[in-house]
């Protein structure tokens, strides 16, 4: 039996189904948005594909090629830096997404409409997928804790709507004080231009990293009708990308949850 291989038909379907399963594997494990990154991820994947199913003259070696030396480079290249355990989740669960993927177009294109409108059915293969991230995002977002806050500094109070993050556990080894993540932009209303002082930290994102720290003249937290004060407090300036699209511009330590001084 001889088939006939388009390039471009291998590249495009090839692309859409990586990028769709970079981006649901961003929002189950909750890592962040890196766009043109994830693009480009998908693009070199779906490239690389091409040219080894045409240079490789065994489809077995073509498969292990793409199985276990593209997909595990493309996963660190989309969600570098993480910890070895994270590379090795998203690897696992962008192969369950795929084969998801391709089970659903293989019944679309091949059983339910007969071999015909295949992009058609392409196009509806990820709409399952989106809905489940969006879901699963609604989800998430509804059972974050918001804040009204007020940040004081040298004369200047901003307010934000700040995220209460339990796993937030950063804190300051020279004054020992709980290290809140602020948005860059909001630093620069405050006024805070003086270099501030470089901690280790550790996350999901960065085994091994160090961030700058500034330490305000107030933090002042409001929830249900009561203040929480800290006087002075210490806050990290987080990256934009941090707190794009997003509804809050400061994430606040996890020991505010049991935090007494009240005014």
């Amino acid at each position: 039996m001889k088939y006939e291989f388009y390039a471009d038909v291998f590249f495009l379907t090839n692309f859409y189904l990586d990028f769709l399963a970079i981006y649901a594997v961003s929002e189950i494990l909750g890592k962040k948005k890196r766009y043109f990154r994830f693009l480009s991820g998908a693009a070199i994947s779906s490239l690389m594909g091409c040219i080894l199913f045409l240079s490789l003259s065994h489809y077995d070696l073509y498969l292990l090629s793409i199985h276990f030396i593209v997909n595990p480079a493309i996963t660190v290249f989309c969600f570098y830096p993480a910890e070895k355990r994270s590379y090795f989740h998203a690897y696992l669960l962008m192969y369950f997404v795929l084969l998801m993927l391709g089970g659903s177009m293989q019944w679309l294109y091949g059983t339910l409409t007969e071999g015909r409108y295949y992009e058609l059915c392409l196009l509806l293969t990820g709409i399952p997928l989106l809905l489940l991230t969006y879901i699963i995002r609604r989800r998430r977002e509804n059972v974050q804790i918001h804040y009204e806050a007020f940040v004081s500094h040298q004369g200047r109070e901003v307010r934000v709507t700040a995220l209460l993050d339990t796993g937030n556990r950063l804190v300051d080894p020279y004054t020992k004080e709980p290290v809140h993540i602020l948005a860059e932009g909001i630093k620069e209303r405050l006024g805070i231009e003086l270099p501030g002082r470089l901690v280790p930290f550790h996350s999901l994102g960065e085994s091994h990293g160090m961030i700058e720290v500034f330490t305000i003249e107030k933090l002042r937290i409001c929830h249900n009708k009561e203040d929480m004060v800290f006087s002075p407090a210490v806050v990290a300036a987080g990256e934009d990308a941090l707190f794009q699209n997003k509804s809050y511009q400061m994430i606040l330590h996890g020991s505010v949850v049991n935090h007494k001084e009240l005014i």
